[in-house]
């Protein structure tokens, strides 16, 4: 018979390795004004692949198609002491059955969504877009208001950026965690998503996907990785000086808003919005810059 503590505590480790934990928002001490009196070291961790990616589409239908054809099918003994373990054997194989399915339908999801842009990594291939991309990042940071770059800085500004692009090629999505840590203290955690519409007319690609994409070496992806790196610093700028936006006054609320031909809701506190882009803070305290006016219902 399998005791009730031990129970507990391989429940828990199941449970706890179904999926990396997510990022928290974290803030302490006035980071904005320690980056300004004393700089900053800049640290990127990207890549190629990780800058060209597809939109994972997870489909509730194979999850459940899935759930369906592995449930474990376990007979519970009701004879002396074995009635717990059953029981036990029971839970702990649902649990490994659940976490195999999601596994294997996000693994496939995340198969379709490379094979769509994989012309779009061919284009890009051998032109070192990540080189190219750290270069803006520190430009950008550069001429910006956070803190003047410097080596000499106890400070580290860390970023671990991927971008995507939308399911139907009318999008794309740059998200940035960044990390601001003095040695190994961590100051500021934060996860920045930066979502836009493609620079042409939603119905002018219903029929050519990926093409208008590709030009020149896929340019026109670098002008929309660009422009989004634009913004998330911007944010980033904002969520410095505003303590994580601790004063703000928003309240959770639905917002809806879209992109290329694709409408959207999500909860969420409106942070601003000033007719062209609305930044707000989602329920896991991520920020997400989307185009257009979002509507607060």
């Amino acid at each position: 018979m399998i005791g009730r503590p031990l129970l507990l505590v391989l429940l828990f480790a199941l449970a706890g390795c179904s999926a990396p934990q997510p990022l928290r928002p974290h803030i302490d001490q006035d980071p904005a004004a320690l980056l300004k009196a004393y700089g900053y070291r800049v640290e990127v961790d990207v890549s190629e692949a990780r800058l060209v990616q597809g939109d994972v589409m997870v489909d509730g239908r194979k999850m459940l198609e899935h759930a369906r054809n592995s449930a474990p099918a376990v007979q519970v003994s009701g004879q002396g002491g074995s009635m717990g373990a059953s029981a036990a054997g029971v839970m702990i194989g649902g649990l490994l059955v659940s976490q195999l399915n999601r596994t294997r339908v996000h693994s496939e999801a995340r198969s379709e969504a490379d094979q769509q842009v994989a012309p779009l990594r061919l284009a890009t291939a051998g032109t070192g877009l990540d080189r190219w991309f750290e270069q803006q990042l520190r430009d950008e940071l550069a001429a910006g208001s956070i803190g003047a770059l410097s080596e000499a800085s106890p400070y580290l500004l860390r970023f671990e950026p991927q971008a995507e692009l939308g399911h139907t090629f009318e999008s794309t999505r740059l998200i940035s965690e960044v990390t601001l840590s003095f040695g190994h203290e961590v100051l500021y955690k934060g996860r920045i998503e930066v979502l836009d519409a493609a620079p042409w007319k939603a119905d002018s690609t219903a029929n050519i996907g990926l093409d208008p994409w590709l030009v020149d070496q896929a340019q026109p992806y670098r002008d929309a990785l660009r422009t989004n790196l634009v913004e998330t610093l911007r944010i980033l700028a904002l969520d410095l000086e505003s303590g994580h936006f601790a004063d703000s006054p928003g309240r959770e609320q639905t917002l809806r808003y879209t992109l290329g031909t694709g409408r959207f809701v999500e909860r969420g506190r409106l942070l601003a919005d000033d007719g062209q882009r609305a930044l707000f803070m989602d329920l896991r305290g991520w920020l997400k810059s989307v185009p257009l006016q979002a509507t607060a219902h």
